[in-house]
């Protein structure tokens, strides 16, 4: 005798080819994490899942989702490894040699699932050639944002072995809040400054969570 929950399952997978958009977020964990969880009912441990991650998606790549009663490390594993096909998928998307950055939200799309999600701090560098093309782009720091940690003279040793005439900086706020911080502000006041001995422009700082971004150019803090 079939147990229910194959039942179920089969089921929720046929409304899923039919109407994906029509399945409930706790019915989409379900069928994600059953092909993990196997020989039990997974309903419950959905619902937790999405209740815990506060019915945002983007948090359960940033909260420690273990928590969740009745999710293990495989869970926590699959939803690791969806995290990087979505990067590797966001750098198919989005052909650095071809782009042509022309907003802070272009910037964002890009790095969003490169650092946006990490649970600490990188700060990003990347730089722009007269047409505004991305030439490159390095993650150069890790760790706190600050003035010790952000080595200035590496930011412009970067551009200028580039050949870079335009820079953006970029880093992630792991706390999600999208707020600069006074280390922050001062970070990219120093590096304005230095990159100018050179001519080179710094054309923005972007601040970047799950959930959205902030740009010190459009917030004219520098």
């Amino acid at each position: 005798m079939e147990k229910h929950y194959l039942g179920h399952r089969k089921r929720l997978k046929e409304r899923f080819k039919g109407s994906p958009e029509s399945i409930p977020d706790y019915e989409l964990i379900e069928l994600l994490i059953g092909y993990v969880i196997k020989g039990r009912d997974v309903k419950k441990e959905s619902k937790e899942l999405v209740k815990f991650i506060e019915g945002n998606f983007n948090n359960i790549f940033f909260k420690d989702i273990k928590n969740v009663d009745g999710i293990g490390e495989e869970v926590d594993l699959l939803f690791k490894i969806i995290k990087e096909f979505l990067r590797r998928l966001s750098l198919h998307n989005h052909s650095f040699n071809k782009d042509i950055i022309k907003s802070p939200r272009d910037v964002y799309d890009y790095i969003k699932n490169s650092i946006g999600y990490q649970d600490k701090e990188s700060f990003m560098v990347i730089l722009l050639n007269s047409a505004g093309n991305v030439i490159d782009w390095e993650v150069l720091f890790n760790g706190t944002v600050n003035c010790s940690q952000v080595h200035v003279r590496e930011v412009a040793e970067y551009a200028l072995k580039n050949k870079a005439v335009g820079v953006i900086v970029a880093h992630n706020h792991p706390s999600g809040k999208l707020e600069p911080s006074k280390d922050d502000r001062e970070i990219t006041i120093k590096i304005k400054k230095a990159l100018d001995l050179f001519d080179i422009n710094l054309l923005d700082h972007v601040l970047v969570t799950p959930y959205g971004y902030l740009s010190f150019k459009e917030r004219e803090i520098f």
